[in-house]
């Protein structure tokens, strides 16, 4: 009876080996020369040690762990192929596996027709298809991780060179992403699928939706209260955490149009911050992987996806356009008004965060008003814009906290921040006069609704689009 030999492709087997084995090298390299950078430039003080000790301590062993990972992978998948190939000499053929009929072989025994059933794939086919998987999901991490370090890498050149001013938070964001990646690596290896650690994409936005007036209060969506001060403002983007964080969706931004009879209307744009802190990058595009993304400035799809928004609502080129954002939509707005083509594009003339880390951050030429809460440690992660020849210019108002100092959460509540502007503008002291300043201030009055004047507003939904697809 002719021999029935089925299995693994050896030479494909001892080519993946290789693969494993130079990908193995490649992150022992990379970390190598990520420890030069480090060491290479002078950087002293509190936060570089934290940032070296963080990355010799924590960050480059994990790497380390995803090469000995991507080494074990490739001497055991090429002591298979080897096997095989010994197997293969012993036996009648080209090929490998084992005799049709023999126990335990691939093919089985023929039936009384002659034919041999089907049957679950052998040892070495199950074996096969679980390296392919890891080797996949490796490859793809692995690529994001060679990525994010050539990021570092150049930033900290950027610095040395004089090219360019990186803030100390941008390079430490870069560094969180460059071992956030490496991390990735391992997991994917582990679990055989692209679990997608820091991995950024394209931003997409879904159809606008009109939002009900408080007036009517119909619709099955919070209704748009009139802007009539800084707070009312403040409230639209509470508003869109409340929509976007439904079942079904994965963040929106809420878009009011301002009309008070008399020339171009005026927008205001409303971003929420962080709504997931899964580190794979998912199709939420205001996520973990954003947070460090925006920090290290770096493209994201959670500020692409704003920029669609805001074309999608036709703001005309001449219309005087506010954003406002709390936390990481702070950092998005932020991003957007230092982006001279988005600039070009549209006529930002005021800025207003809260809770958002964004001195670092070179805005020139817009009204900015960022507010922080005193015990809120959020707005100081950027270190000061720490690296930098200047911060972002503009107003910083410290507001007194909703909460005593442990209460971190409390204390960055979109919702404490509204509270917290409300009592201060109805109360008298240095602090309410500064935000009813900014409030009167003749660039805001476009985006406040007068006694003859009235406001719409859509819902733009957003996403992201993983890259590659």
């Amino acid at each position: 009876m002719a021999t029935l030999l089925r299995g693994m492709d050896t030479a494909a087997g001892h080519a993946a080996a290789a693969t494993l084995q130079q990908g193995a090298a490649d992150l022992e390299s990379v970390a190598a020369r990520l420890d030069a950078a480090l060491a290479g430039f002078t950087w002293t003080g509190d936060d570089a040690e934290r940032v070296r000790g963080e990355w010799a301590f924590t960050r480059r062993p994990q790497i380390v762990l995803a090469a000995e990972h991507l080494a074990d992978l490739a001497t055991r998948l090429e002591a298979e192929a080897r096997a095989q190939d010994e197997a293969s000499g012993a036996g009648a053929g080209a090929g490998t596996g084992g005799t049709a009929g023999a126990p335990g072989a691939a093919g089985g025994t023929p039936g009384a027709d002659g034919r041999v059933p089907a049957s679950a794939p052998g040892l070495l086919d199950r074996i096969g298809a679980w390296i392919g998987d890891r080797l996949t999901a490796g490859g793809a991490a692995l690529g994001r991780f060679l990525g994010a370090g050539a990021d570092l890498q150049g930033k900290i050149l950027d610095v040395l060179t004089g090219e360019r001013d990186w803030s100390a938070a941008a390079i430490a964001a870069s560094a969180l992403g460059a071992a956030g990646a490496g991390a990735g690596v391992v997991a994917n290896l582990v679990t055989g699928e692209d679990q997608r650690w820091f991995a950024e994409g394209v931003g997409g936005i879904g159809d606008p939706v009109a939002v009900p007036l408080v007036e009517t209060g119909l619709g099955d969506r919070v209704a748009l209260e009139q802007p009539r001060s800084l707070d009312t403002i403040m409230q639209s983007v509470t508003d869109a955490y409340a929509n976007g964080t439904a079942d079904g969706s994965d963040g929106e931004v809420r878009i009011v149009r301002v009309d008070n009879g008399a020339g171009t209307p005026a927008y205001i744009v409303a971003v929420p911050g962080t709504e997931t802190w899964s580190p794979g990058g998912g199709s939420a595009p205001r996520d973990l992987t954003a947070n460090v993304a925006l920090m290290a400035g770096n493209p994201t799809a959670a500020a692409e996806s704003v920029r669609l928004a805001m074309e999608r609502a036709d703001i005309p080129a001449d219309a005087p356009v506010l954003l406002v954002g709390h936390s990481q939509g702070g950092m998005i707005t932020g991003h957007l008004a230092a982006d001279e083509a988005f600039r070009e594009r549209f006529n930002v003339t005021n800025m207003v965060t809260y809770g958002s880390p964004v001195d670092h951050l070179q805005v020139s030429g817009v009204n900015v008003l960022q507010m922080g809460h005193s015990f809120d440690p959020t707005p100081r992660l950027d270190l000061g814009g720490a690296g930098l020849p200047s911060p972002t210019g503009g107003q910083q108002v410290e507001l007194p906290s909703p909460g005593s100092w442990y209460d971190v959460v409390g204390n960055h509540s979109h919702e404490a921040y509204i509270r917290s502007v409300h009592d201060a503008l109805g109360a008298e002291g240095a602090l309410g006069d500064r935000l009813r300043a900014y409030q009167s201030d003749a660039s805001m009055l476009p985006f406040l609704v007068g006694p003859n004047g009235s406001a719409t507003g859509v819902d733009v939904p957003v996403h992201r689009v993983p890259a590659g697809t």
